[in-house]
């Protein structure tokens, strides 16, 4: 009796340890989906990826698309600001949104997932008259799953009246077709909404597959562009029917400015050529985005006055280097911001503006030999805190400037003159001259221009190097 009595309480224990068993790893496996769907739908879209979207909804005068950028209880409030611009859209009334310039979104004190963006331009264009507006727009994350960015106030902060709106000429180009005429229209508008959405997936949907392959350079770097802010303009495009094609359309002339955050990084033109493509079912797609030249850079650089630059009599006069204009700018930019925060012996500034897989070469020649060092960013900061220490005043001077590269990819190269004078008196001030080699990048991650390798070729006992 006992034998079965405590096979019995065997069995029953053996029962409930497994039902343990499969109790934990079942609230295991819930507890690993919650924390899935968590972290894996939870919206990766930035602030001003929806912000492009909220120009998108205005600009299309679409009321459903821009209702649904809402929070359904903000959007009740009667103070939210969505009353008032609802009744332009339904009124159609048109808008014009310059996102560039807007400031900087930033995040609402005590909402971890709030961010506010203030000053935004919004044209409102009336029947017979234009409405300039600033727009202070906030939004916040919801979803109990699925997380996104939301409309909390769509706020209107100053408003005037403009001149009258000239009446259009009704005479249309020879040769090309208006945008409201084309049958390719909708296509180009969507091909600018994939774009300042970031939205990879649409814009990869809008091209013909085998022109993808074929054009698997144009398709490349329009899609590696989109990690930045896109800004683009179609008003002044041109849509042209291509002679003896019959289903081809050539669009020119369009506008677009590459931005992270306030700064421009870039404005090209760009011509996209479209196509009917499909055997049953033909639709128009994109067959070539083609990425042009870059127009007049300066119109288009923020105004940064007294911002530190290289100017072009330190460097030699007229710009040297097959580098494009923008580029130009931009680098001796930088090297203004590098030359000033060296000398100020501002060593947070300095090093900002090297990549955290920056690679410095230094060269010591003494008696025909070279002794090479490699440093390491922290390596670099440790170098810049130690003359920090020893000089009291520190002064750089570049000459000879030239700068090769693209839009994304600069190779630069100057001489260099360093003079250092000791804090103590006891010590005569140190000078040297050489030639310094830079390679900067746009960083992927923010946009901004960063050194990514430096050499410096240090040279003892010679005079000045001449003007080349």
């Amino acid at each position: 009796m006992n034998d079965a009595q405590n096979r019995q309480d065997s069995q029953d224990k053996f029962t409930l340890s497994r039902n343990l068993i499969w109790g934990g790893a079942i609230v295991a496996i819930v507890i690993a989906f919650a924390l899935f769907l968590v972290i894996f739908m939870s919206s990766s879209e930035t602030p001003a990826a929806f912000m492009a979207k909220w120009k998108n909804a205005l600009e299309s005068g679409e009321l459903k698309k821009y209702e649904s950028l809402w929070i359904k209880s903000a959007r009740q409030h009667p103070d939210s600001g969505y009353p008032y611009t609802a009744k332009l859209l339904m009124d159609n009334v048109n808008f014009e949104v310059n996102l560039g310039g807007a400031r900087q979104p930033y995040r609402v004190p005590r909402y971890a997932n709030r961010f506010r963006i203030e000053a935004i331009p919004v044209t409102v264009i009336y029947p017979g008259e234009v409405q300039q507006q600033f727009r202070n727009l906030v939004i916040e994350k919801r979803g109990l799953i699925q997380q996104r960015w939301k409309i909390v106030m769509d706020e209107t902060v100053g408003s005037e009246l403009t001149a009258t709106l000239p009446t259009p000429d009704p005479t249309p180009q020879t040769g090309t077709v208006e945008q409201p005429n084309s049958p390719v229209a909708p296509l180009v508008i969507a091909w600018k909404n994939a774009l300042e959405t970031q939205n990879v997936k649409s814009y990869t949907d809008l091209w013909d597959k085998s022109s993808r392959k074929r054009r698997a350079a144009s398709f490349g770097r329009a899609t590696e562009m989109m990690s930045q802010t896109h800004i683009i303009n179609i008003t002044g495009a041109t849509y042209t029917a291509v002679p003896r094609h019959k289903n081809r359309h050539v669009v020119d002339h369009i506008h677009v400015t590459l931005q992270s955050g306030s700064d421009i990084i870039e404005t090209h033109i760009r011509t996209l050529t479209i196509e009917k493509k499909g055997f049953f079912r033909r639709n128009w797609k994109i067959i070539n985005d083609e990425i042009g030249v870059v127009s007049d850079a300066i119109a288009y650089l923020p105004d940064e006055s007294g911002a530190d630059t290289v100017s072009g009599e330190e460097s030699g006069g007229a710009f040297d280097g097959n580098a494009p204009l923008d580029t130009q700018l931009k680098v001796r930019q930088v090297l203004g911001k590098w030359q000033a925060a060296w000398e100020e012996k501002d060593l947070k500034t300095y090093m900002s503006i090297y990549s955290e897989k920056s690679r410095i070469t230094r060269v010591n020649v003494r008696d025909g030999k070279e002794t090479k060092r490699h440093l390491s960013k922290v390596q670099l900061r440790q170098q810049m805190q130690k003359l920090n220490r020893i000089y009291a005043e520190i002064q750089v001077s570049i000459s000879n400037l030239q700068v090769n590269g693209d839009r994304a990819v600069a190779d630069v190269k100057f001489l260099q003159k360093f003079t250092g004078t000791p804090a103590s008196g006891s010590r005569p001030a140190y000078s040297d001259y050489g030639t310094k080699k830079l390679n900067l990048m746009v960083d992927p991650v923010d946009g901004h221009w960063r050194i990514y390798s430096e050499t410096w070729s240090r040279y003892e006992d010679v005079p000045d190097f001449p003007k080349m």
